[in-house]
């Protein structure tokens, strides 16, 4: 998958049609590899938010007072993966000095989206902003 997300990168940075853009999130955009990217045009912000807003989301989404035992075990675990998850990859993203927004800092959705567009702008390499953070 890693391939073709990096092959998907490439080819819409060479499209010079005037595209608006590409947007990638997931699990498969490590740090380290999207580090090493020298596609043009190409920008990186990662978005974390606090452990309590994270399980608030996932709570809510999840109808978690209503739901069974069962199911409140399945959330229960799906939010300590996530805060795993989201633990290495800060790490990953702060030890190579790459750009990470507070996602949970109560902005609003186009204040969120205008900080990462600003956050892209200012980046003189993936990633990484030409301030050093």
């Amino acid at each position: 998958m890693r391939s073709h997300i990096e092959e998907l990168i490439t080819a819409r940075a060479a499209d010079d049609r005037g595209s608006t853009g590409l947007v990638l999130e997931g699990s498969a955009l490590w740090p380290v590899r999207v580090a090493r990217l020298q596609v043009p045009h190409t920008a990186a912000v990662w978005l974390t938010a606090d452990e309590s807003l994270v399980r608030s989301r996932i709570r809510t989404a999840g109808c978690y007072e209503a739901a069974t035992g069962k199911e409140q075990v399945l959330m229960d675990k799906f939010f300590a993966r996530t805060v795993r998850y989201q633990r290495i990859m800060s790490d990953a993203v702060d030890r190579l000095a790459m750009d990470r927004i507070d996602a949970g800092d109560g902005r609003s959705v186009a204040e969120l989206a205008d900080a990462v567009l600003a956050a892209a702008d200012a980046q003189s390499a993936v990633g990484r902003s030409s301030s050093g953070r």
